[in-house]
């Protein structure tokens, strides 16, 4: 794991090392901007002599994180309407999630040998909420509450004390291995995420990490949305530095950003409401995710595609494709969740491992490809994802109502974008009416289906559930 203290220390000393000045120990009172090409003024003082400084700047870029300074003296925040919040606390020791499971459980220990688990961001899920085992290069342990406040109220787990109790209703065993431990810290945020109208600026300024905006932490998609702000920043200055910025491009800075920003929050959102149900539904949802990333941004980011508008637009045709899919794949995901009725369930599965197109999408993290080459990528993309869009909803059918894949004769192939769980649509939305010519949807399938099994026994009690939780999210 990356210690963002030992991080954020060395960038320091990089930047003395550059010759840059650093005021310390200071907290900004005012920002003026000029609309002119005059210099900014902004004023700053600091906390140990309570010396005021004035300084001008020709581009200003507010970093001082929640506190959302330019945000909130422009009038930008934006609520995304997301009632998520979170909790936590750092113990002093190792707490390794491989002390959860019993040791009589060899199977599950003998997959990662030598308690190496620990040393990954381990998730315990539960109905709408995740629990965070984080090991820490410092010795310590991080330990995160997460929840959706339509199903658990904050108020339940907002103190170290009642965190403890809540562990203790909802991961007693996890709450059992930290019993009387005293933190060293405790942290809460209610409502966490949210959003902006604007982050960057053709005044010259802008809004990085989460003076900007802040997704969603599951599946720690954080430090790419720093990485992106910083770099379209670092790119406004210089085209600004030879006279270059223009207003598209800050547009297009604004609303690549932004809408990465809200769509990454709003997919993940959709996750909570997954939690804690159907094994196979969250696992696919998962891995949906996962490959969707890297079959559409991926490829802008590595090669450097978003910091060109005109770039970017020769790509805008491919892009609504996939979006319409994800968009049908998702409230898929939505009626999935809502069946009344899960028989599926798995022990493990590596998906890296056994799907056949992983390591396609891999070549998505080449940096240097053409605009053709790109092209190329994208079509073979939507290719795999169609099947794996078709796969998923084959399963949600065995899942939730193997009657109706009798309707299904093999070889299946459907119109991936007309896939759902309400059967009155099938014919009106042409499922049955693909787009696309045949291809075997096997070799995606029989990965999966040698790893997921039919639930013998519906009364799973509780307490498995919670090991099952730890094998699935975290094996």
């Amino acid at each position: 794991h990356m210690d963002r203290g030992l991080l954020e220390n060395d960038l320091r000393e990089f930047n003395l090392e550059a010759g840059i000045d650093l005021l310390e120990h200071g907290s900004v009172q005012s920002i003026n901007l000029n609309d002119s090409k005059d210099f900014h003024s902004i004023i700053c003082k600091q906390l140990d002599t309570k010396e005021i400084h004035t300084f001008k700047a020709r581009w200003v870029v507010d970093a001082m994180g929640r506190r959302r300074f330019l945000q909130k003296k422009l009038g930008l925040e934006k609520y995304n309407f997301q009632d998520r919040s979170a909790v936590w606390f750092r113990i002093n020791e190792r707490v390794d999630v491989s002390d959860l499971v019993p040791l009589n459980n060899s199977q599950w220990h003998n997959r990662v040998p030598n308690n190496i688990r620990y040393y990954s961001a381990n998730h315990l899920v539960g109905e709408g909420y995740w629990v965070w085992l984080i090991p820490l290069p410092s010795g310590y342990t991080s330990i995160g509450i997460v929840t959706s406040d339509t199903v658990h109220n904050f108020k339940e787990y907002s103190t170290y004390e009642k965190a403890c109790n809540w562990l203790q209703k909802h991961e007693p065993i996890l709450a059992e291995q930290i019993k009387d431990r005293q933190p060293a810290d405790f942290m809460k945020m209610p409502k966490y995420s949210y959003s902006s109208t604007q982050v960057f600026s053709f005044n010259r300024w802008t809004c990085v990490g989460e003076a900007g905006a802040f997704p969603d932490p599951l599946y720690s998609p954080g430090t790419d949305m720093i990485a992106l702000g910083n770099t379209l920043t670092t790119e406004l200055i210089k085209l600004d530095l030879s006279g270059k910025l223009t207003q598209k491009m800050v547009d297009h800075a604004n609303r690549f950003y932004l809408n990465t920003n809200d769509n990454v929050t709003t997919s993940i959102g959709g996750s909570y409401q997954l939690l804690g149900k159907s094994p196979v539904l969250f696992l696919m949802q998962y891995i949906w995710k996962a490959m969707f990333s890297w079959a559409t941004v991926t490829p802008l980011i590595f090669n450097s595609v978003f910091l060109d508008p005109d770039r970017m637009e020769k790509f805008d045709g491919v892009l609504e494709e996939f979006s319409s899919l994800a968009h049908q794949v998702e409230q898929l995901f939505k009626e999935w969740s809502n069946k009344p009725t899960h028989r599926l369930s798995f022990e493990f599965i590596d998906y890296l491992g056994m799907l056949p197109f992983v390591n396609q999408f891999r070549s998505n993290l080449f940096f240097k490809k053409t605009d053709l080459q790109l092209i190329d990528d994208y079509i073979a993309n939507l290719k795999i994802l169609e099947e794996l869009a078709q796969v998923i909803f084959l399963l949600a059918l065995e899942d939730t109502m193997p009657n109706k894949l009798t309707m299904f004769s093999e070889p299946v192939w459907l119109n991936a974008w007309a896939i759902s769980l309400d059967v009155d649509t099938w014919e009106g939305n042409g499922l049955f009416k693909p787009k696309s010519q045949p291809r075997d949807l096997h070799r995606v399938m029989k990965p999966l289906k040698d790893n997921i099994q039919l639930i013998s026994n519906q009364s799973v009690s509780k307490s498995n559930q919670k090991i099952y939780a730890v094998n699935t999210v975290m094996a």
